[in-house]
């Protein structure tokens, strides 16, 4: 056998690889689940310290793509979310629409930069993507009430509205193939319910929040404008106390760690969370734990 012929063997499907269980399937998507969770969780806390870091703190989360090196961490880090909620199986055909429509959301967020600089610093470095340089002023530096603009936030809302139905309606229902779930009195079952449904209502109050700022026309002293330039840091100016403490980074930053906890919660914590069949203990061993997986494995196969 030559060589080719025995890496080609090497890679030869295995009888055994493929997923024959329920448990399975199970594992895999509370794997999904958690590292969707966890993603959403660490994002603005990265990015909290790289806006720590630059010159300027912008205004939102989502002018984080105006830094340099941290933009490519919100753009990387945003579509890996996306894609982990396109990928995500779900358990009815309902919520695999429901996160692939998350997920487009998420995708449009990440790749289409949002209006204005966000900064109100003099000579704070950016990663500025030009759409045209035809005179000194760089007044086409930040997008300002453009078209991309608005899909940003249009989709940065339906996400979030996606991931609050995800919360309070997806996540809480009862799993009628899942003996354990169907039990009277399943006390880890109510206690995920309540986290769900706790992290939903503070989304959409958040949410509201959100868009009370983004309507109520507070005073915006982004030192880059379409119709002055880059040197539009008007000494008159006086920022409002909303963008002057960055209230909209901080909300954004509540609902994206609700978004994670959810979502942890919902991947059981990588196997040792909240689990149905154990609903007598909040806290178990995980399947993956040394010495003691393959004994649950056995049992739950059962």
């Amino acid at each position: 056998m030559g060589i080719g012929a025995r890496i080609q063997k090497f890679f030869e499907p295995q009888e055994d690889w493929p997923l024959k269980s329920l448990v399975e399937f199970k594992r895999q998507r509370q794997i999904q689940a958690l590292w969707i969770g966890i993603l959403a969780f660490l994002l603005p806390v990265i990015l909290f310290f790289g806006h720590r870091a630059s010159e300027c703190f912008r205004d939102t989360i989502s002018h984080s793509y105006y830094l340099p090196f941290w933009g490519d961490v919100f753009v990387a880090v945003t579509c890996s979310v996306g894609l982990f909620l396109m990928f995500y199986r779900g358990q009815s055909r309902p919520e695999r629409y429901l996160a692939v429509f998350g997920g487009l959301c998420a995708i449009m967020v990440a790749i289409n930069p949002t209006n204005g600089s966000g900064c109100d610093d003099m000579f704070a470095q950016s990663r500025i993507l030009l759409e045209s340089h035809e005179n000194t002023m760089l007044t086409t530096a930040f997008p300002v009430d453009t078209f991309k603009g608005k899909l940003h936030l249009w989709s940065a809302v339906l996400l979030f509205i996606t991931l609050a139905i995800f919360n309070l309606f997806v996540f809480t229902a009862t799993d009628k193939n899942n003996d354990y779930q169907i039990k009277q009195k399943n006390r880890n079952k109510i206690i995920r319910n309540a986290i769900y449904k706790f992290c939903g209502v503070l989304m959409i109050l958040n949410l509201a929040i959100l868009a009370y700022g983004l309507t109520a026309d507070f005073t915006d002293c982004d030192a880059f404008s379409k119709e002055k330039g880059i040197f539009d840091l008007a000494t008159d100016c006086e920022p409002h106390g909303w963008d002057k403490n960055n209230i909209t980074f901080y909300l954004e930053w509540l609902g994206l760690a609700l978004f994670g906890i959810a979502w942890f919660v919902k991947g059981r914590g990588g196997g040792f969370l909240l689990l149905d069949e154990k609903p007598d203990q909040i806290f178990s061993r995980p399947w993956w734990w040394p010495l003691w997986g393959r004994d649950r494995h056995q049992q739950l196969d059962q």
